[in-house]
C-alpha cells in the first residue's frame, strides 16, 4: 500500500488495529500529528496549558505547576488523519502498515 504513493499525494490513514509495540505506536502518533486538524489541536492545547500555569511561593522561590500535555492522537483503533505524503511519511506508513488503512484523499 504505501509502496503506491508518490510524494506529493494527500493521504487519509485510518487506524484498524491497536499497534502492538510501543515504538509503532509512537510512529503511528508521530505521522497522524502531521494533520492540520490534529495541529490545531495541540495549538489550542498549548495556549490552554500556557494559560493555566499556576505559580506560587515555595522554599522562598516561584514555584510552576504546570499542566500534562493532552494528547489529542493516541493510536487508538478509529483514529484518522489526512496528510501530504513525503519521503520521511512514506517510509514511516511502510514500517506501520499492518496497522493502517491508507488511502487517497
Amino acid at each position: 500500500m504505501a509502496q503506491d504513493i508518490a510524494p506529493g499525494d494527500t493521504i487519509k490513514i485510518t487506524v484498524k488495529h491497536r499497534p502492538t509495540s510501543a515504538a509503532a505506536r509512537k510512529t503511528l502518533v508521530r505521522v497522524l500529528s502531521k494533520d492540520p486538524a490534529i495541529q490545531r489541536e495541540n495549538q489550542r492545547l498549548r495556549e490552554v496549558r500556557a494559560t493555566n500555569l499556576r505559580r506560587h511561593q515555595r522554599g522562598g522561590r516561584q514555584w510552576a505547576v504546570r499542566v500534562p500535555k493532552q494528547r489529542p492522537v493516541t493510536g487508538q483503533r478509529g483514529e484518522a488523519g489526512t496528510i501530504r505524503a513525503t519521503p520521511d511519511v512514506i517510509r514511516d506508513l511502510s514500517s506501520v502498515e499492518r496497522f493502517i488503512d491508507i488511502a487517497k484523499a
